[in-house]
C-alpha cells in the first residue's frame, strides 16, 4: 500500500511539473509574439517619425534636350542618415516636353519633384551673358563696400527680383557647354550668374537672396581656401541655388613677374596640370572655371584643357557666344552702383 500511495505521490509530482512546463511554454511563447508585435510597432512608429526631405528644388525648369540634375532626398531616423533606404520613382527624359515627376519615398513619407520640359521658342540668338560678381555689402545696415568689386545689397536684391518676375532661364554650366556646342537651343532671356572667391559676404547676403528669389548662383572657389565637403558647404549646396566650380587650387597669387594675372599664366605645364585636377577632385566637377584675374594666355589655355576642363572664363567683356574660344569666354562685370537700366540693358 506504502509503494502505492508513493508511486502515486511521484506520479502527480511529474504531472505538475509537466504541466507547469507547459505553461512557461506557451507564456514564452505568448512573450516571444509580443516582443515581436513591439519591436514592428517600434519600427513602424521610427519610420511614420523619419525626415525625409527633398533636396534641390521642388520644381525645376529645363529646356528640351537640356539637363537634369538629379539632386536626390534625404531620411533621418533618430539622427541618423537612411537615405540609401529611399526609394526613387520616375526618371526624368528632357526630349519630351512637358511636366514630368519625380517621387522619393521611405516608409510612408513621400516627396516629389515636379520638372517642367519646355520647347524654346524664342531663340537667343546674340549670346548668353555670364554676369560676374565678387562681394556684396550690407547697404541697409549701414555697411559699405572698399572699392567698385563690392555690390550694396539693395542692388543685387533688385537684380535678382527682376530676373525673378520676368521669368529669365539661368542655364547650368553644363547647357552652357551644350549650347555653344550648337546641340541645344536656349531661350533669348537666358542668364548665368557668377561670384568669384567665395568670400565670406557670398554666405552672408548672397546666398539668403538667391534661395529667397530662386536664382541659382555659380561660385567659383580657391579649393585650397574653401572645403567644400564640409557640412555647412553641402547643405548650400543641396538647396539648388549654390553651384561650386574651380578658380584653381591654390595658383591664385602672383608669380609671373611683371604680368597682372595670377600664377596659372606662368607656372609650369605639369604642375598647373595637377593643381587643376586637384580641384577637380575635390570639387566633383570639371564644369568651368574662372582665370585668377581673369587673364588668360596659350600657357594657361593648354593647362586647363589638358586638366579637363569644359569651360573657362577670364574678365574680358562680352556674352558667350557659338564659336568663341570656350576656354577663354568673356563675362559681364557687376561694379557697383549699376542702375537698375544699366542691368537690364547689359542682359
Amino acid at each position: 500500500m506504502k509503494k502505492i500511495t508513493k508511486l502515486l505521490i511521484f506520479i502527480i509530482v511529474v504531472l505538475v511539473l509537466v504541466l507547469a512546463n507547459i505553461n512557461i511554454g506557451d507564456k514564452d511563447k505568448n512573450t516571444n509574439k509580443k516582443d515581436k508585435l513591439n519591436v514592428k510597432e517600434v519600427k513602424n512608429k521610427t519610420i511614420e517619425n523619419a525626415e525625409l526631405t527633398l533636396l534641390g528644388s521642388e520644381e525645376m525648369t529645363i529646356v528640351k534636350n537640356g539637363v537634369y540634375e538629379e539632386y536626390g532626398a534625404k531620411a533621418i531616423v533618430n539622427k541618423k542618415d537612411k537615405s540609401k533606404d529611399i526609394k526613387i520613382k520616375g526618371k526624368i527624359d528632357t526630349s519630351k516636353v512637358g511636366e514630368q515627376n519625380i517621387t522619393y519615398q521611405y516608409g510612408n513619407k513621400k516627396v516629389t519633384r515636379k520638372v517642367n520640359i519646355i520647347e524654346v521658342t524664342d531663340l537667343d540668338t546674340d549670346g548668353i551673358p555670364v554676369l560676374m560678381y565678387h562681394y556684396f555689402y550690407d547697404d541697409t545696415a549701414g555697411e559699405s563696400g572698399s572699392n567698385s568689386n563690392y555690390m550694396r545689397k539693395s542692388s543685387f536684391e533688385q537684380q535678382l527680383k527682376y530676373l525673378s518676375e520676368n521669368n529669365y532661364y539661368f542655364p547650368s554650366m553644363k547647357e552652357l557647354n551644350l549650347y555653344l556646342d550648337g546641340k541645344i537651343e536656349l531661350p533669348s532671356k537666358s542668364v548665368i550668374l557668377t561670384l568669384d572667391d567665395g568670400e565670406e559676404s557670398n554666405y552672408r547676403i548672397a546666398y539668403p537672396l538667391a534661395v529667397q528669389y530662386k536664382v541659382p548662383l555659380y561660385w567659383f572657389v580657391v579649393t585650397s581656401w574653401t572645403d567644400t565637403s564640409m557640412e555647412y558647404q553641402q547643405e548650400l549646396k543641396n538647396t539648388g541655388y549654390i553651384n561650386y566650380l574651380s578658380h584653381t587650387d591654390s595658383l591664385h597669387h602672383g608669380g609671373c613677374g611683371e604680368q597682372h594675372g595670377g600664377a596659372l599664366l606662368c607656372v609650369n605645364h605639369d604642375e598647373g596640370v595637377k593643381d587643376l585636377k586637384l580641384s577637380i577632385e575635390k570639387l566633383g566637377n570639371a564644369d568651368a572655371l574662372a582665370y585668377p584675374c581673369g587673364d588668360s594666355n596659350d600657357n594657361a589655355i593648354s593647362i586647363v584643357r589638358e586638366a579637363g576642363f569644359n569651360l573657362a572664363f577670364t574678365t574680358a567683356y562680352g556674352k558667350a557666344s557659338r564659336g568663341l574660344e570656350k576656354l577663354a569666354l568673356p563675362r559681364v562685370r557687376m561694379n557697383d552702383g549699376i542702375s537698375l537700366d544699366s542691368f537690364i540693358g547689359s542682359l
